[in-house]
This record gives C-alpha cells, structure tokens and sequence, in this order.
C-alpha cells in the first residue's frame, strides 16, 4: 500500500503524531502532500509542549502565534543550538522585553519549569548595570520528585551526566527564539563554603571582529536533603560574562543575545556535549590567562613604583646630607 492510499485522518492521528520534531521535517519534505499535512498547526504545538513543558504558557503560545510559522518557526529556532560565532555585532531595533522559557530534566524527569518575561526597554539604569535574569528570589526553594543517595561524588557525577537545561529566549520584536543552553552541564561543584552545588551551562560565543570570547552563562544552585535525599533547586540565573569573567551590561549583553537570535545556527548534536566543555574549558582558560598577566603587570608597575620611590627618598636623602 502507497502512502498515497492511506486516509489523511490516519496519517495525521496515528503516524504523524508518533513522530519527532526532526523525523516530521524530514518527513514534510517526501511529497506536497506530506509537506501540507507535517505542518499542522497542533503536530508542533505538541511537540514543542513534550520538548519543553513551559512553552504552554499563555505568554509564550501569544509570541509564538507570530512567528513567520508558528509552532513550527519556534521548534526550527529553539532545537537547533545557538551560534557558537558572532560576525557582527551591530544592535538590532530594540525591543521593550524578552521572554525565558527554562525547563529543568534530571533523567528526562521534569525538575523545574519556568517562564519570565524581562524588561529591557533602553533605560540609563539598564543600560549601564550588570544584565542578570534571576528566576527565583532569595531563600526560595523549589523541591522537586528526584532523589540521591550514595557519597558526594557520585551525586556530582549523575548530576553531571543525567541533569540537562533548556533556556529558551524569545524576542517578541524579530519574532526569533535561541536556545542559549549547553544542554548538558559543563561544570558541576559543591561550593564547600555554601554547602549547595553549583551546575553550570554555558554556551560560548567568539566575536569574530575582535577574536573576542563571551559566555551566556547559566548557574543553577541546589542542594539535597540529608534526610530523603530530595533534591531542591534554590537558584538558577543567566548572565553574559566577558573573557574576564565579568558581567555585561544591559546594552551590552542585549547586543549578544539579540544578535544570537538571527545568527545562523548549527545543527543540534546531543553527543556533541564534550564540544561544550571544551569551549568552556578554553574560554576558562584564556581567562585565567588574562588574569595572571594583568596581575603581573601589576606587580611589575609596583616594583617600579617602589623602585621609583626608593630612588627619589635616596636622592633626597643625598641632596640633604650634602646641605
């Protein structure tokens, strides 16, 4: 039998709807007729809800509605992985707000979910600050189903390989999404003084005017009960650092995540994870790099200084002896 002999209601309720977001594209382009029934409207808005539980927000389903394609557009957008290179970075028009959707996994059980929207209409507060998008407020904590047990180790190590992140960022404005998540953690550590653990996500960007390094740095900070076991989410962040580790600004950082929105994006490879890391250990390295310079400048600037100031105490020292 010829796909052509099967019955379109078949086809969409009980083929269609078994498929992936990636075997649908695939399968669209196989004939027209396939092309009109992958694009339903409702195919993508499923799989966009199974992929990421927070885009069935209200706030999110009203942005999407105007993208080029809907569903469709936002699923391209958000699966395939940021840009891992800028060429220009040239604002774009400005927009009053961005909207985060965040969806935390811990072996592909949901952990958190989360939709904030961010004002950034252009503003001398704005502008100038540090950028940071904090989804929780101080002391607030959000437990959730998963549970450890075994030594400190092992909890970093299952953390490191079973915990994944989605950061959706939407611009209402170009009508764009990105994905500014790793995916997979490129780093995970018990802050000893804290006591919590700290799960990064990174994506790094080279600017390609300057051979310049950023970093859209996601922080999540979590503990475990000592008693159960359960593991609670007490922090989770993104800011834009320099090479020196430093946050932008407002303006700043808006020209990086705008400009990641329209750049062309690379097709997303979940075992291309080490990819991640490396480009954070890279960029972690060239940090550390810069730092130990500037800090060897600056010791070489104090020694001539001293030296400088032990010179002219003697030569004073000499001119009134000899008075």
């Amino acid at each position: 039998m010829a796909i052509a002999d099967i019955h379109e209601d078949i086809i969409k309720t009980h083929i269609l709807t078994k498929l992936d977001g990636q075997t649908l594209s695939a399968a669209g382009c196989a004939s027209s007729r396939l092309q009109s029934l992958c694009s339903d409207h409702k195919l993508w808005s499923d799989i966009c809800f199974s992929n990421w539980p927070s885009t069935a927000n209200p706030l999110i389903s009203q942005a999407i509605s105007n993208f080029p394609s809907g569903y469709r557009s936002f699923y391209s957008d958000s699966f395939s992985s940021a840009a891992n290179r800028l060429t220009t970075t040239t604002p774009l028009p400005a927009t009053s707000h961005i909207i985060s959707s965040v969806d935390i996994r811990y072996q592909n059980e949901l952990v958190f979910s989360k939709i904030e929207s961010t004002n950034t209409t252009p503003s001398d507060w704005f502008q100038s600050s540090p950028f940071c998008i904090d989804l929780l407020e101080r002391k607030e904590l959000v437990p959730s189903p998963v549970k450890f047990s075994g030594d400190d180790q092992v909890l970093l190590s299952n953390l490191e390989k079973n915990m994944t992140l989605s950061w959706i960022m939407i611009d209402p404005t170009q009508n764009r999404a990105v994905n500014l998540s790793s995916i997979y953690p490129v780093s995970v550590h018990r802050n000893w003084f804290a006591g919590d653990i700290k799960v990064t996500f990174a994506a790094v960007i080279v600017l390609l005017h300057d051979n310049d390094y950023m970093n859209c740095n996601i922080q999540i900070t979590c503990g475990v009960k000592e008693v159960g076991g359960e593991l609670n989410v007490t922090g989770v962040s993104l800011m834009v650092l320099d090479m020196d580790g430093k946050s932008l600004s407002g303006k700043e950082s808006m020209v990086i995540l705008q400009g990641l929105t329209v750049a062309q994006r690379r097709r997303r490879n979940d075992g291309g994870r080490e990819e991640h890391k490396e480009r954070y250990d890279e960029y972690t390295g060239r940090s550390r790099e810069r730092k130990e310079k500037l800090e060897r400048k600056e010791r070489r600037i104090d020694m001539a200084c001293v030296a400088g100031g032990v010179a002219v105490f003697m030569a004073l020292w000499s001119f009134a002896l000899s008075c």
